[in-house]
């Protein structure tokens, strides 16, 4: 029985029905050469309780040491609503003080302060003292937009205007008014700022300018020769680094990805048909990394999509109920990789061995390529979709795959009888279906909303008169 290939990433065009791929709550693992398959679906990690922090939603996460001469130890610093805490290894969470209602949200510290950005405003904790930025020179800058570290300067992104400037060197609440560098190859507004590789990417909404410290007297940041990219960037908030790159959301509404100095274009049509049809002030962006794959996670009002650098593949995440993920903040801390809740003061670890989120139900579903007939009616006697299974529900339970088919490009779905994964502790599991009727084009779409691990290593599919 010939083998229909298993989707390897969402390339779902709703306005084209020649492609259909989704992969939801899932992604691709590559397999090695000798595998049975190239490749395997396997579930996106679940979300596991870990700690509340204030009353929410979270609005920002960063672990940092500071006071590292005193011998302070590493903490999670989380604003949760308008309230700013630090959050201990056991999960305990402590007050520090108020940085007002959150519009964006940046945090980063040097040896001895944490410094908070809550645009326009600047806050720092040195672990004893908490306070607001307030010396005449941040303020006359308008503020800040973005902070960053490097070299013992603190950077600022200076809010609707084309400069960044820096605090006294291992200071954080000094400022000259000539610590600054302005970003004038494009007569455009600065939009964001990072550092990355002991280069600080500023980001304009038209180019892009790569500066180093150099050392010079004053201000020691110059842009680097060659030292600029023509690709903007469309929300702040997207900027991120993962697997020692910068990615971000172009002012062309694609994703780029800097590759040396070239802003190169890593997202579909599909991701890029999302981004112009998002509410562009909701984008944003985290990175993170486990068990071998480096993600990165770009979400808005309308969903989420994820690329895996390590393939190259996007898929889509959804909280249940919801159009997109609810993480939006991440941190490595504690040995864990924790998330924030956008809609609560929920903290959680993303955990492979978890298949809930926060309690709530997690479903995982994959979407294949549609199924041509060349024009002629193609009768579906057999389809199986081979699963390797995890431990199975702690209840005893008998947890279900779901299928569901389309003839008319996903617009309208037909349900077939749900099958059995197995008893608890079974591992492999051939879910098989007979007599699904006749199509000239027809997509399946399965489904696992129950907490049992799942990887879905085949699908076979036995047609009269169609082609795969």
């Amino acid at each position: 029985m010939p083998q229909i290939s298993l989707p390897i990433h969402s390339y779902d065009l709703r306005s084209r029905p020649s492609s259909s791929s989704r992969l939801v709550n899932c992604f691709a693992e590559q397999l090695p050469p000798d595998a049975r398959s190239p490749t395997v679906l396997v579930r996106t990690p679940g979300v596991k309780d870990w700690t509340t922090v204030g009353s929410g939603p979270i609005r920002g996460m960063y672990a940092a040491y500071i006071g590292l001469t005193t011998g302070q130890a590493e903490y999670l610093y989380v604003v949760s609503g308008s309230e700013l805490y630090y959050v201990t290894t056991a999960g305990a969470s402590t007050l520090i003080g108020n940085v007002g209602s959150p519009t964006r949200v940046d945090m980063s510290s040097n040896k001895t302060h944490v410094v908070v950005v809550n645009e326009p405003n600047g806050f720092y904790w040195d672990g004893t003292t908490f306070g607001q930025i307030t010396d005449a020179d941040f303020l006359a800058n308008g503020g800040a937009g973005d902070v960053e570290f490097i070299d013992d300067f603190m950077l600022f992104r200076a809010p609707n205007n084309n400069f960044f400037f820096g605090s006294d060197i291992g200071d954080v609440t000094s400022f000259d008014a000539l610590q600054f560098g302005e970003a004038d190859v494009n007569p455009d507004l600065m939009v964001g700022m990072i550092v990355w590789n002991r280069l600080v990417i500023n980001f304009g909404s038209k180019v892009g300018e790569i500066w180093e410290n150099t050392g010079i007297a004053g201000f020691p940041f110059e842009r680097i020769i060659n030292g600029t990219f023509d690709k903007g960037c469309l929300a702040a908030k997207t900027v991120a680094i993962q697997d020692n790159t910068v990615l971000w959301v172009a002012d062309d509404y694609t994703v780029r990805q800097l590759q040396g100095i070239n802003p190169v274009r890593v997202s579909t049509h599909a991701v890029d048909q999302f981004i112009a049809k998002s509410t562009v002030s909701s984008l944003e962006a985290f990175a993170y990394d486990q068990e071998g794959h480096f993600f990165y996670v770009l979400t808005s009002h309308e969903g989420t999509w994820v690329l895996d650098l390590t393939t190259g593949a996007w898929a889509e995440r959804e909280s249940y109920g919801k159009d997109n993920w609810l993480p939006r903040y991440h941190a490595q801390f504690a040995g864990k990789t924790l998330v924030g809740d956008s809609d609560s003061n929920k903290i959680g670890e993303l955990d492979f061995d978890t298949h809930t989120e926060w309690g709530t139900t997690q479903r995982m579903e994959w979407t294949y390529q549609p199924i041509f007939a060349d024009g002629q009616r193609a009768f579906h006697d057999r389809f199986e979709i081979v699963l390797e299974t995890g431990i199975g529900t702690t209840l005893g339970g008998d947890p279900k795959i779901m299928l569901q088919s389309s003839d008319d490009g996903g617009r309208t779905w037909q349900s077939h009888p749900d099958k059995s994964l197995g008893p608890l502790g079974e591992r492999l599991t051939r879910a098989v279906w007979y007599n699904l009727g006749s199509s000239r084009q027809r997509v399946y779409k399965a489904a696992v909303s129950d907490p049992v691990g799942v990887s879905v290593t085949e699908t076979l599919v036995e047609i009269r008169g169609g082609r795969l």
